[in-house]
């Protein structure tokens, strides 16, 4: 009960922030994540990527972040098929101090395609913004462990039935 009240608070509260109208042109739907200044977001063709959207204000979100971190690039069964990107929602300058962990200032286009009903929300894609997972809400480094096998075997079995 108690979490279907706070989905509906983050859903009143993200609906109440969106009143601007988010105009996006045909070029703009080929590119996967944009940057605050409209700038595309490299992307790795042969990882998975890991696109956590993130508040510095959200308490979550900053214990989750080195989980995330460790996970994704020290883990020897994940460092080398994901790449992580952090989406800051009230940020005000991209962080790329950390080439391990980027972090973004969010362009408002992004949720046309990653809607973000609260903080955390990540999204697990590939190169063409195919989502694979989607994670709600701060997780563990096991279900994040869990979650990640999962989507890594449904990108394979993607790959192997377009190779037929």
């Amino acid at each position: 009960m108690r979490g279907i009240l706070l989905f509906f608070v983050f859903l009143i509260l993200f609906i109440g922030g969106c009143k601007e109208k988010v105009e996006v042109d045909r070029e703009t739907a080929k590119i996967i994540l944009l940057t605050e200044d409209n700038k595309e977001i490299p992307l790795p063709k042969d990882k998975l990527i890991v696109v956590n959207f993130f508040a510095y204000s959200c308490t979550s979100c900053m214990r989750e972040m080195p989980i995330l971190k460790r996970v994704i690039t020290e883990d020897p069964e994940f460092k080398d098929k994901f790449v992580i990107i952090g989406m800051a929602l009230d940020g005000d300058k991209d962080d790329l101090s950390d080439p391990k962990f980027p972090k973004y200032v969010n362009n408002r286009k992004n949720f046309v395609r990653f809607p973000v009903p609260g903080t955390p929300t990540t999204y697990i894609i590939d190169y063409t913004g195919r989502k694979y997972a989607v994670i709600y809400g701060s997780t563990t480094e096991e279900q994040l462990k869990e979650i990640l096998r999962e989507a890594w075997n449904k990108y394979i079995k993607q790959k192997e039935k377009h190779e037929q």
